[in-house]
Order: structure tokens, then C-alpha cells, then sequence
């Protein structure tokens, strides 16, 4: 049941709060619920550390080797029929939401068990699955989920880089910084920042040279693009009619492979713009992914939202298209388009971003792309 409280658990463990969580401590409690040994005196510990002995918080263990039950303050434990609830003060659960696992507000909640076993940490427990053998199959019908599939788990982001401390780190990161960094946006100071950036060394040369290259091919095609110029002279996709800038007409001309202009900007919700003249990662501490060939702009944003991961978004740029993926966030993303109902988009699905869409981290830090005609060539 949506609430004033917070409600985090996966697998086996849940834990409900009656008291505003900040990031830090729900980066801590996530560990502990997602870790192997048992976490019921070391979940308490941090939250009572956190906000005092007079905090109200419920907590249950399901897991048949080290089952718990806490409650403290005005939250209560019920237990029946197998169904356990966890509830702050009378609050009661209408059942009007399903979670397998993650982090939402609520007040109330009601775990039951799925049909068949699941190790402590790789499934989520529903509000809605019943305990017990499950029933005899119809043929022809698909009367539950696999347990297979319940037990299943999104396969964790890459982990982020150390940060990398030199004997001296203003000296070896001066040279080729503005290279580097070009148009990166500067954010404000955010208060779990550890104060190192990182910046990835050169790749070693191949311990043998290429094969030679065809002359046609010696240019790079993920810099360039094949395009035409409207009446007003904004460069556009080649063979459209209007200009994706101005909306004029674009005149019957041969197109020109071109360096790639600007696409656009990402307007953020404070009115600051961020240039799409290459990739943008987005996130409460976002850093760069390890594949990366060159510097995206990292952006934090939703600094006010513990439901906004460190990296959260990542934004590429194909040709003349914007590409956004949900790298896994906690928070989850939301497409939102004028005249349609909003959307969730995957995890970790490339998603084609179009101009005037509206991407909604976590549902409380909204980011639209908008072309802009002023900034092409």
C-alpha cells in the first residue's frame, strides 16, 4: 500500500520504515538484505544508528535457516495463514500493488510466499503468490508463474571503477583534460562525492599493426552522417522532407557525408541544458562505463531522491538518432509522451529517444530532449 513510509526487501527479506531514508543508509540496508548471511541484527543496528532508538520499523527473515521477525516503535509483525504483513501503526493493505522486489514508499505490505522455495537472495517475494504445492495443470492453460522464472534475477551493472590516486593527481590529470572533458556539465557539489574523479589511461598499442584499411573506409562512420540542408540551412537527415530543426522544406539535393552536428539538448529540471554533441550519463554519482571510447557528459541529477541511482540513465548517440538505456536503476525510468499514457521502459533495452519525449527518472527528476535549430552548423 503506497504511504509516508519506505518498504525495501528481495528474496526472503523485507524491511519496512517509518522514517524518511536517506541514500546512504538505504545503499547500507540494500546490502544487508541482498547479502548471503543472516541480517536481521545488523539491518536493526543501522537503522536504529541512523535514526534512534525510538524509530518504528518492521523486519522479517523467511529464510528456514534463519528466520527473524522484529518490529519496533508503532510497526507491527502479523503472521496468518502464512501470509506475513508488516504494517506502520492500524495501517491496512488494500492490495492495490504487486513488488517482487526493490524500494518503494508504502505503509503496509503483505509478503506471500511463492509455490516453491527460493534461496535468500535470488528471488523476489509478491504480495500476491500463495504458499504450497501448486495445483494440478490444465493442458492448454498457464494457470501460474514458473517458479524458475520467480526465482530469477536481473543480472547486476558492472561495477563502478576505483577511483585513482597518483603521487600527484593535479599534474598527471592536467595534460589532455580539456581534451577529455570538452563540454562536460558541472554540477553542484553533492555530499557523497569521494572527491577523486577518475580518468581512464590511454589503451596500449597492438602488439602488432592493423591490416591496411580500404581508402573508402579511412573515414569514421560513428562521427559522420549523410545529410542535406533545409532552406534555411540547417543540416538534416538526408531523404526527409522537413528539417528535424525548423520543420522547413528540405530542397532535392545529392547529400553529404558530414562530421555529426549537435543533436540537440537535454533540458533539465532545474533549466540547465546539456549539449548533445556526444553521450550523456546521467545519476545521483554517475561515472562513465568502462567500454566507453569517448568522454560522455556526466550529469548528476536527482540529488533530493534516494530512488535515483549514482548511475542511472546512459544516453548514446547512433548516427542522427539519441539512444537511452535504464542501466538497472533502483528507481526505474518513465517514458512520457504528450497524448499517451506513461510508459516504463526496460532495463537495460537501448530505447530510440525522439524530440519532445520526456524521460522521468525514478519518477521525480524529469529530462526532455529538444532539438534546437541555433546549435547545428
Amino acid at each position: 500500500m503506497p504511504g509516508s513510509g519506505t518498504l525495501l526487501g528481495a528474496g526472503t527479506r523485507w524491511l519496512l520504515l517509518g522514517a524518511p531514508a536517506d541514500a546512504a543508509l538505504l545503499d547500507r540496508v540494500w546490502e544487508l538484505l541482498t547479502a548471503t548471511a543472516p541480517a536481521a541484527d545488523a539491518v536493526v543496528a543501522s537503522v536504529v544508528g541512523h535514526h534512534g532508538e525510538g524509530v518504528s520499523l518492521a523486519y522479517v527473515d523467511l529464510a528456514p535457516a534463519h528466520r527473524a521477525h522484529v518490529s519496533r516503535g508503532g510497526a507491527r509483525v502479523v503472521e496468518s495463514d502464512g501470509v506475513h504483513t508488516l504494517a506502520l501503526g492500524t495501517a491496512q493493505v488494500p492490495g492495490s500493488l504487486r513488488l517482487v522486489g526493490g524500494v518503494v514508499a508504502a505503509d503496509a505490505v503483505d509478503l506471500r510466499p511463492g509455490s516453491a522455495p527460493r534461496p535468500p537472495t535470488t528471488g523476489g517475494a509478491t504480495s500476491g503468490a500463495t504458499t504450497g504445492a501448486p495445483p494440478a495443470a490444465v493442458p492448454g492453460i498457464i494457470d501460474a508463474i514458473p517458479p524458475e522464472i520467480l526465482a530469477s534475477r536481473a543480472s547486476d551493472p558492472p561495477p563502478e571503477p576505483p577511483p585513482v590516486v597518483t603521487a600527484d593527481p593535479v599534474e598527471d590529470s592536467r595534460q589532455g583534460l580539456d581534451e577529455r572533458i570538452g563540454h562536460t556539465v558541472r554540477r553542484a557539489a553533492d555530499p557523497d562525492h569521494d572527491g577523486h574523479t577518475t580518468f581512464r589511461a590511454a589503451e596500449a598499442p597492438a602488439s602488432s599493426p592493423p591490416p591496411p584499411t580500404p581508402d573508402h573506409l579511412h573515414q569514421p562512420t560513428h562521427e559522420t552522417v549523410l545529410a542535406a540542408r533545409c532552406t534555411a540551412g540547417h543540416l538534416t537527415p538526408a531523404f526527409v522532407p522537413t528539417c528535424r530543426a525548423c520543420g522547413r522544406p528540405v530542397p532535392p539535393q545529392d547529400p553529404a557525408r558530414v562530421p555529426r552536428p549537435q543533436l540537440g539538448v537535454l533540458r533539465l529540471p532545474d533549466g540547465d541544458t546539456v549539449p548533445l554533441d556526444r553521450g550523456v550519463v546521467l545519476g545521483r554519482q554517475p561515472t562513465a562505463p568502462p567500454e566507453t571510447a569517448d568522454w560522455p557528459h556526466l550529469v548528476r541529477v536527482g540529488h533530493d531522491s534516494s530512488y535515483v541511482s549514482r548511475t542511472h540513465l546512459r544516453v548514446e548517440l547512433d548516427g542522427w538518432l539519441v539512444v537511452a538505456t535504464d542501466v538497472g536503476s533502483r528507481g526505474g525510468t518513465t517514458l512520457r509522451v504528450p497524448g499517451r499514457a506513461p510508459e516504463r521502459i526496460r532495463a537495460h533495452e537501448p530505447y530510440v529517444w525522439e524530440p519532445g519525449q520526456v524521460l522521468d527518472l525514478a519518477d521525480s527528476c524529469e529530462v526532455v530532449y529538444d532539438v534546437v535549430a541555433g546549435v547545428q552548423a
